[in-house]
């Protein structure tokens, strides 16, 4: 059985002029095409960003190291690099069984690169697969957010460790749902950024 075949049995009230001025400041931090969460949008904090997209990982595009010679799949140990396109949040219906990673309104692009902790034929029956660090351009470098932390079935907290651009300076959590896999074999993620600005 393939690799790809393995894998994939696997976001205050304030007076009025003062709340319309922390909106927009907040609306502008937020990545184009991002979608706030409405929470956000009504609690008017300037230094709170809260926005979700989903991702769609190519899975023609996962490249694995072996940890021995002798190894038909990745196994725990073994490192990989992978990438995909960036949605806005809802383009991704049910589980995305037939969605196609390279599929026209991407909005950014994802890269991931990471460490198996359990075989690829574990996947997705184990609770935590990968060890990973993200990156997210949205659309580019000069606006990207990268965050660390581990990945798996349903939904984990990871950490964001920086930003460029208009989230320069801001620090806070990464919640990821994991969807379920797409036409290629790649995981489809629903990926809530939950900000703050750094204090100094």
């Amino acid at each position: 059985m393939s690799i790809v075949h393995r894998l994939r049995s696997r976001l205050t009230t304030a007076r009025p002029g003062i709340a319309a001025l922390a909106l927009t400041a907040t609306m502008w931090a937020v990545p184009a095409g991002a979608q706030m969460s409405p929470a956000h949008a009504r609690s008017h904090q300037p230094d709170r960003v809260v926005f979700t997209v989903d991702v769609a990982e190519d899975f023609a595009l996962f490249n694995p190291t072996l940890v021995k010679p002798t190894d038909t799949q990745p196994e725990r140990g073994s490192f990989f690099v992978t990438e995909g396109n960036i949605y806005r949040a809802g383009t991704i219906q049910g589980d995305g069984a037939t969605f196609d990673p390279n599929s026209a309104g991407a909005i950014g692009r994802w890269f991931c690169r990471g460490t198996h902790l359990v075989a690829a034929s574990e996947i997705p029956a184990a609770p935590i697969w990968v060890d990973t660090a993200q990156m997210y351009f949205l659309p580019r470098d000069t606006q990207s957010i990268a965050t660390e932390g581990l990945e798996g079935g349903g939904t984990i907290v990871r950490t964001v460790t920086g930003a460029t651009g208009r989230l320069r300076g801001y620090v806070g959590e990464q919640r990821q749902e994991f969807l379920g896999f797409n036409a290629t074999g790649g995981v489809n993620l629903r990926v809530t950024f939950i900000l703050r600005k750094a204090t100094k």
